[in-house]
């Protein structure tokens, strides 16, 4: 397993920096709008399968997630046009209202509630969260004194970082005398108290490290500090503090969610796609349900 997810890590690391480095660049900023695509497709594809939806629903639901997306990445692009606000009007009406006349128009009656209800969760937990990680790294457009290209990889760092903890820590544990202690077995047997706390451990370290180094996250937070403490470099510190716990904890609550979804439906992983990870909403998971909440925080501290 381990040989298949290192190689597998460094290649999406890879591609999500190329991406983000790409934004301003007039030959590359194609690339993130891409992988976004390809994100929405996949996990789509895994949502749809998770919720056993069926084939008419599923492909309105394919062009709805391809619609949605694209609607919300103009969007967060051209944040001043207000064509492009009628055009996420629109989609969102299409979407919605569509949703609804879909057993209207295939004829079935069999099932259209739940069909129209997994629809409707896979739109909002897919797409609509990938539109809102694009929203962070393209928040350039809207506030010039933020830079996406740098708060996006590390609000990433932080979420991630409690996968990488919990992992490695509770991997350490239950192989030691001491053992581990299950955290929710009944939703995720793997998972343990110890894993947790590594996790949190290491998520507040990379936030507290980006606050104190990287240029962008330390000179937001320095402003920021000043607002929260007297002293402002204490306040640095208690601000990246505060934003690496609320991220982290939406983050393993964002996980546990999808292994709900998982073992009700009787599968161990979303997809097999990537190498050693599994699917692609097992990789995202615990960042799309931060992503709303990390748009929230990159305006909050825009304001400072």
């Amino acid at each position: 397993m381990l040989k298949y997810r290192l190689p597998s890590a460094v290649l999406l690391i890879a591609l999500f920096s190329l991406a983000i480095w790409g934004i301003y660049k007039p030959y590359l900023f194609w690339l993130l709008p891409c992988l976004a695509f390809l994100g929405v497709f996949f996990a789509s594809r895994e949502m749809f399968a998770i919720l056993k939806e069926n084939e008419p629903f599923r492909k309105w639901g394919f062009f709805s997630a391809f619609f949605l997306t694209a609607a919300g990445y103009l969007f967060f692009r051209y944040p001043s046009s207000q064509r492009v606000r009628v055009v996420l009007a629109f989609a969102l009406i299409l979407v919605f209202i569509g949703t609804f006349l879909m057993p209207l128009i295939v004829g079935r009656i069999k099932g259209a509630l739940n069909s129209a209800a997994a629809t409707f969760l896979t739109l909002l937990y897919v797409p609509v969260s990938f539109s809102f990680l694009l929203g962070v790294a393209l928040i350039g457009f809207k506030c010039t004194t933020m830079d996406g290209r740098i708060f996006l990889p590390y609000f990433v760092a932080i979420v991630k970082g409690a996968d990488i903890g919990a992992y490695c820590v509770g991997t350490l544990f239950a192989r030691s005398p001491l053992g581990n202690h299950k955290f929710v077995p009944e939703i995720s047997p793997k998972k343990s108290i110890e894993g947790v706390f590594g996790g949190l451990f290491l998520s507040l370290a990379l936030g507290v490290l980006g606050a104190l180094y990287l240029p962008g996250v330390s000179e937001a937070m320095l402003r920021m500090g000043g607002s929260i403490l007297s002293n402002r470099e204490l306040g640095r510190i208690i601000g990246a503090v505060i934003l690496s716990l609320i991220l982290s904890l939406l983050g393993i609550v964002g996980d546990l969610v999808e292994s709900v979804w998982k073992r009700d439906s009787g599968i161990k992983d979303s997809g097999d796609y990537i190498p050693g990870m599994g699917g692609v909403l097992d990789v995202v998971d615990s960042l799309l349900l931060t992503a709303p909440i990390m748009y929230a925080l990159i305006l909050t501290i825009s304001r400072f």
